[in-house]
């Protein structure tokens, strides 16, 4: 059975220049939703148009309940909820053919990407993986790699689209929208970004079945390196193995796979979002 994965995020989605829209009971959010719905359906029904027959749509955004269940097609899978294993990856093994991310954003500290970040954007400023900057995609597409699946199309703000091409150019871009401030965008219609994003569905599947796409690996260990925003996580951070702190803001580890990295990275963001609750009630 030919079967893909598609992992799903907001910010890089057109039709979304608003925090409004990125979290339930927010003013726009039902709009945010309703866009996130019609694109990961879309993108399925794309796949299982061109030879899949089956598809998982993994929602990762925020709480990761954005999607509306009641359109998911047959032969597609939803995964929801949060926090999971793995983050925007939960379930994802070596018996996927490959790989989609929808809607990425570009990597913390680039210019002009919208909403740009990585993992957490209230506790990273910056997050480095071999000296380079890191973003969500090639942190799961260094996941990825490790299990054997291919990322074989990344759709999303196109600040994102050089780091792409440089890590998995055998992978198709599919620009979703160009940011122009960290709240500010520009994007097509949406008819126009469903016949761009079908195109290069098929286009994904053409070089995948030609075995052109490759699981992205990178050279080992994975020297981690990120930059907190504020000084009490790094403060709790260098207590734990394996953090080495270079200064206030600053610490690095080293991981001998993706996903040990990843792991690490997640559950510090989860200690800098109990640094800003402990704060709140230190009066």
């Amino acid at each position: 059975m030919r079967k893909a994965y598609i992992s799903i995020d907001i910010e890089g989605l057109p039709g979304i220049a608003s925090t409004t829209m990125l979290i339930p009971g927010n003013t726009q959010y039902s709009r945010g939703s309703k866009i996130m719905t019609i694109i990961g359906v879309e993108t399925a029904k794309q796949l299982l148009s061109n030879g899949f027959e089956y598809v998982v749509l993994a929602d990762s955004h925020g709480y990761m309940t954005n999607i509306d269940y009641l359109e998911i097609p047959r032969n597609v899978s939803l995964i929801q909820g949060f926090p999971r294993p793995i983050s925007m990856l939960t379930g994802l093994d070596g018996s996927y053919d490959a790989a989609l991310f929808i809607g990425y954003h570009a990597a913390a500290s680039t210019p002009h990407g919208f909403l740009s970040h990585t993992m957490s954007g209230r506790v990273f400023a910056e997050v480095r993986i071999n000296d380079r900057r890191a973003s969500e995609y090639l942190l799961n597409a260094l996941v990825a790699g490790e299990m054997g699946v291919p990322v074989i199309l990344v759709a999303g703000d196109k600040h994102l689209e050089e780091e792409v091409r440089e890590y998995t150019p055998w992978a198709v871009f599919v620009p979703f929208k160009r940011g122009i401030t960290r709240y500010a965008a520009e994007y097509p219609s949406l008819e126009d970004v469903l016949d761009r994003l079908r195109r290069g569905v098929q286009v994904a599947v053409n070089r995948l079945k030609r075995g052109e796409p490759k699981p992205l690996f990178l050279e080992k260990p994975y020297r981690v390196e990120v930059v907190v925003r504020e000084e009490l996580i790094a403060d709790l951070l260098e207590t734990m193995e394996p953090y080495r702190r270079v200064d206030a803001y600053r610490l690095v580890f080293e991981a001998n796979s993706a996903e040990k990295a990843l792991r690490i990275i997640e559950l510090s963001a989860f200690i800098g979002y109990g640094v800003y609750g402990l704060k709140e009630r230190i009066k």
